[in-house]
């Protein structure tokens, strides 16, 4: 079915775009002038498109916008506020995920039934697409709290293990390339398992507390 297709590189679309702006406006407030400098402090999406990376998204499901750069040297305390920065992303990923499953409870609301009937018995095109909203934007969170390097999620490394997290930084590019063919073979089985135990994990306890406040 195409919407099968289309739904995940629209969410992955917005989800990414809305992680370079998350990166820009926190880092911006903790007084990094950078992204206001390169003019990307703007929730605009054409100022964090790549152009190639965005078709890659529609043609394999994968890609980025374009990354924000930040300058560390401007934070008063630059291990903590860097962190702050790199975790903007997976709180973003996870406020659209809250967002999604609420506006599918209020979806299913109007419809006039309980979200458990409308996912089992009314399942339709709307619940799909936020389904798969909610689930991708946890999986992204997720995925980029792995602590190896180019993820935001080594930056904690940064903090316990500073002299590990500047190695890292000083192999990026291997590290990136070993990173992406772990992932593509003999890795993926793992890194999957492993973001879809999470994922289902964290989607229970959304819709549990969801239905204690919409039920």
């Amino acid at each position: 079915m195409i919407v099968s297709f289309i739904y995940p590189a629209i969410i992955l679309l917005i989800s990414i775009w809305m992680h370079e702006y998350a990166h820009a406006f926190s880092s911006y407030k903790l007084g990094d002038p950078t992204p206001k400098m390169q003019d990307r402090l703007s929730p605009n999406p054409i100022k964090h498109l790549d152009p190639i990376w965005f078709f890659l998204i529609f043609l394999i499901w994968f890609g980025r916008w374009k990354p924000v750069q930040i300058n560390p040297m401007y934070y008063k305390k630059p291990l903590r506020d860097e962190l702050i920065t790199a975790l903007a992303w997976p709180a973003m990923n996870l406020t659209l995920a809250i967002a999604g499953m609420t506006i599918m409870m209020i979806y299913a609301r109007l419809m006039g039934i309980d979200l458990q009937t409308l996912i089992m018995q009314n399942f339709d095109l709307v619940t799909l697409f936020w389904m798969m909203f909610i689930t991708i934007n946890i999986g992204l969170a997720i995925f980029n709290l792995i602590p190896i390097f180019p993820l935001d999620g080594y930056r904690l490394v940064k903090i316990f293990w500073t002299k590990w997290a500047v190695w890292m930084e000083q192999h990026a590019m291997m590290i990136s390339v070993v990173l992406l063919v772990f992932l593509l073979w003999p890795g993926k089985g793992i890194v999957w398992n492993y973001i879809i135990m999470v994922t289902s994990k964290l989607y229970d306890v959304f819709f549990m507390i969801g239905s204690q406040i919409f039920y």
